[in-house]
C-alpha cells in the first residue's frame, strides 16, 4: 500500500510544468490526494495552496503533516479583491465575460498570488477548487481561456500545477490540462452484483483518465483515506515466504486466526465453530498467504492443521511439520470420511491438541457431487461436536458453489474475499463489517479499512 500511484509520480517527473486536474464529487478525497502529491514532488516549503474555503489553522488541524511543504504564508485566499484586480475585473462583482486573457494578465495574476507568499524556487501550485476560484472571480464562462493561459504560463515557467474540480464528468478544461484523474466513492452494489451485504459498503476508486505523453499501465486503483491520508492499494501478490510472529489466542473460548487485524475484526475463531471464507471472482488463489499464516500460527502454538485445499493451491506444495494435506482418493464418501478421521486422530495424538481444519467446498463437490458433499460435511460437523479432535473448521467456497446457501446459513463467521481493481479485499457478513484492503509485508498480512 503506497501513498500516490506510481503513474502520477512519474507524470510529474517526466516533464517540467505539468498540469493535473483532480476531479470528483465532494467527499471523495481530492484535497488529500493533492497534498499527498505535493509530498511526493515538492521540495521543502515550496507548495502554494490557493483556496476558496480553508483557513490555515483548520488546514493544519486536519492535515498537520503538510506543514513541511506548505507554510502558512503560502495558503492564499482566492476570494481576495486583489486577485480580481490583477485580472482586470475590478471589484463589485462585474463579470469578466468578453475579456481576453493573455500572458501579461496571467503574469499579473501570479504576482498578486505570490505577493504574500514566501520566496521559493520551483513552486507547486494547487487551485482548490478551481470551480470555486472561477465562481468567486465571477468568470465561469471564461474558464477555458484562463485555464489555457495559466497552463501555458506554468509550462514556460516550469511550475507544476494541480487543479481541483467538484465534478466527476468531463468538461472543456479536461482537454487543456496535461493530466486528468477522477476520484469516486460508489456503493459496492453499484459496481458489481454480489451479496446483499455489499449494499452497505462504500468503495473508493481512483481512475487515471489521461496522462499526456505517458502510458497508463493501470487505469484504476482502490484507495483509502484511513487516518486522514491517501493510500492506494496496488495489485495484491501473495508471498508465501512471509513469516509473522505467533499471536496468542484472544481468550479461552476463541482461537487466533494468526492475523492480528482479523482477530480484532471478528474476535478470532470460537472453539468448535464453523467459519466460511467466500472467494469472489478474480481472487483465484491469492488468499493462500492468509491461509498459510493462519496455519503457521496454529502450528507455532503447538497445534496441528489438516487441510483439504482447492486444486492448484500453493499450500499443497508447502512442507511444514504438523501441516497435513489430505486429498480424497476415491468418490466413496464413507471411505473418505473414515480416512479423514484417521488423519485427524493421528495429528491429535502427535500434538496432544485438537486440530484446526480447512476444507475446500469446491474440491469436495468435484469429487463427490452436491449430495455427497453435504453428507461429508454433516459427518465432519458431527465429529467436531462429539469429540475433542477438531478445534474449529474453516470452509473455503467459491461464490458460485451449488451448496452456498446451506454453507452460508450454517457458518458462525462469514467473510467474503473480493478482487477490486486488482486489490484483494475482505468484508464480513457475519459479523457485519466494513470493507478492508489486504496488504502484506515482511511481518505478514494486514487489513486496512476503506474509509
Amino acid at each position: 500500500m503506497g501513498g500516490v500511484p506510481p503513474e502520477i509520480v512519474e507524470f510529474f517527473r517526466a516533464f517540467p510544468g505539468q498540469s493535473l486536474l483532480i476531479r470528483g464529487l465532494p467527499g471523495t478525497g481530492k484535497t488529500i490526494l493533492a497534498f499527498e502529491i505535493l509530498g511526493e514532488i515538492c521540495e521543502k516549503r515550496n507548495g502554494l495552496y490557493i483556496s476558496t474555503r480553508v483557513e490555515p489553522s483548520r488546514l493544519y488541524m486536519t492535515s498537520p503533516w503538510i506543514r513541511d511543504f506548505i507554510p502558512e504564508r503560502n495558503i492564499i485566499d482566492a476570494t481576495q479583491d486583489k486577485l480580481k484586480r490583477s485580472l482586470g475585473l475590478g471589484v463589485g462583482g462585474r463579470s469578466g465575460e468578453g475579456l481576453v486573457f493573455d500572458y501579461g494578465t496571467v503574469l499579473e495574476f501570479f504576482r498578486a498570488v505570490y505577493e504574500d507568499a514566501e520566496d521559493m524556487e520551483n513552486p507547486v501550485i494547487i487551485f482548490d477548487s478551481w470551480d470555486g476560484v472561477l465562481s468567486h472571480l465571477n468568470i465561469e464562462r471564461e474558464a477555458p481561456a484562463l485555464t489555457q493561459e495559466i497552463c501555458d504560463f506554468c509550462r514556460e515557467m516550469e511550475i507544476h500545477t494541480i487543479f481541483v474540480a467538484e465534478r466527476d464528468a468531463p468538461a472543456v478544461i479536461d482537454y487543456i490540462v496535461d493530466g486528468v484523474i477522477t476520484l469516486r466513492c460508489p456503493w459496492m452494489s453499484d459496481i458489481r452484483a454480489i451479496s446483499e451485504a455489499s449494499e452497505r459498503l462504500r468503495v473508493r476508486e481512483i481512475e487515471i483518465n489521461k496522462l499526456r505523453g505517458l502510458p497508463i499501465s493501470r487505469p484504476k486503483y482502490l484507495f483509502t483515506l484511513h487516518n486522514g491520508r491517501f493510500k492506494y492499494f496496488p495489485p495484491f501478490i501473495e508471498d508465501l515466504t512471509a513469516r509473522a510472529e505467533p499471536i496468542p489466542d484472544p481468550d479461552e473460548e476463541h482461537i487466533s486466526t494468526g492475523i492480528r487485524d482479523l482477530d480484532d475484526l471478528i474476535g478470532g475463531f470460537r472453539v468448535g465453530s464453523f467459519n466460511l471464507w467466500e472467494i469472489g471472482r478474480g481472487v483465484n488463489k491469492r488468499y493462500d498467504q492468509m491461509l498459510l499464516q493462519m496455519c503457521m500460527n496454529m502450528i507455532g502454538r503447538g497445534g496441528g492443521v489438516i487441510g483439504i485445499p482447492p486444486m492448484g493451491s500453493s499450500i499443497m506444495k508447502v512442507s511444514i511439520k504438523n501441516l497435513l494435506i489430505h486429498q480424497p482418493e476415491t468418490d466413496d464418501v464413507n471411505v473418505e470420511i473414515s480416512s479423514l478421521l484417521t488423519v485427524v486422530r493421528r495429528i491429535h495424538d502427535k500434538t496432544g491438541k485438537p486440530a484446526f481444519c480447512f476444507i475446500s467446498i469446491d474440491t469436495l463437490e468435484n469429487v463427490f457431487g452436491e449430495g455427497n458433499t453435504i453428507k461429508f460435511l454433516e459427518n465432519i460437523a458431527k465429529i467436531s461436536k462429539e469429540t475433542q479432535l477438531i478445534s474449529s473448521i474453516l470452509y473455503l467456497m467459491r461464490s458460485e458453489a451449488k451448496i452456498s446457501k446451506l454453507i452460508t446459513q450454517a457458518a458462525d463467521t462469514y467473510m467474503v474475499l473480493m478482487d477490486i481493481d486488482g486489490a484483494l479485499t475482505i468484508y464480513g457478513v457475519r459479523p457485519a463489517t466494513g470493507l478492508y484492503g489486504i496488504t502484506s509485508d515482511v511481518g505478514g498480512i494486514h487489513l486496512t479499512p476503506i474509509v
